[in-house]
């Protein structure tokens, strides 16, 4: 089974879909497929893409902690360095982009979902934002800074240091989401066509201009908090409630 698919759907609009089974879970294999097929996207690139988590009820659950709860530092530095990358990459995609936020989108999967330009979501009863200081685990330093720039900085200190989780309604009074509607996936088609439909390159040059700068900055913060996100991951507390989550989502 493949864990990403693409499709070519009308008008030049590109379909990533997340597929790496119930939930969605964000494993290793699925980040080194997703970067791949990212960088094949990039060379010829659609007018727009949308990135969703197919037909099931959940964008993506977050990292896949079953996996990845036994790892050493090494380990997890270099796992979080290579999602990071699959961030950038979608980030600079000479498209623009937009997700489908058709179920819960959690941690790992909320972070990626901030990586595109704009995000449709789901209205009524769903969960979205950053579970991670309920596992004693700090958010990451870059995607706080792309929260704030998809957001505010006042509702990214918020979501961040409270696990504060919110529904579509919310998701779009703060900004993280461009529209609220029935259908998510009919709703990014919609949006990435009528995109997909302007004259030249006016829609992606805009996202350019705003994304490179933006990537700088995320990286930054990255590249200077990376070491305190580790300590917390490998802290005490840290370890003892990402194990246990990670033993509960295996029925252990």
């Amino acid at each position: 089974m493949s864990e990403i698919l693409y499709e070519e759907l009308d008008h030049g609009v590109g379909r990533l879909i997340l597929n790496s089974g119930s939930g969605n879970p964000i494993t290793p294999s699925l980040l080194e497929t997703l970067n791949s097929e990212l960088e094949r996207i990039a060379k010829d690139a659609p007018r727009c893409l949308v990135i969703d988590g197919g037909e099931g009820s959940i964008f993506s659950g977050g990292f896949a902690l079953p996996v990845i709860a036994d790892w050493d530092r090494e380990e997890i530095r270099a796992f979080f360095g290579t999602f990071l990358d699959a961030i950038y990459k979608i980030m600079l995609m000479p498209c623009s982009t937009v997700a489908a936020i058709n179920g819960h989108t959690i941690a790992g999967g909320f972070i990626l979902s901030l990586a595109t330009d704009l995000r449709i979501v789901k209205s009524g009863k769903l969960k979205l934002g950053l579970s991670e200081v309920d596992l004693g685990v700090c958010v990451p330093a870059g995607p706080q800074v792309l929260l704030a720039a998809r957001t505010s900085e006042a509702h990214a200190l918020r979501v961040g240091m409270l696990g504060h989780l919110f529904n579509g309604e919310e998701a779009l009074r703060i900004g993280y989401a461009a529209d609220c509607v029935e259908d998510a996936r009919a709703g990014a088609v919609d949006y990435a066509t009528r995109i997909a439909k302007k004259p030249g390159h006016g829609s992606s040059e805009t996202s350019r201009f705003y994304s490179e700068g933006l990537v700088e900055r995320v990286k930054s913060a990255d590249a200077q908090y990376m070491e305190p996100f580790l300590d917390s991951w490998f802290s005490e507390d840290g370890q003892k409630c990402i194990k246990g989550l990670a033993a509960k989502l295996s029925g252990k």
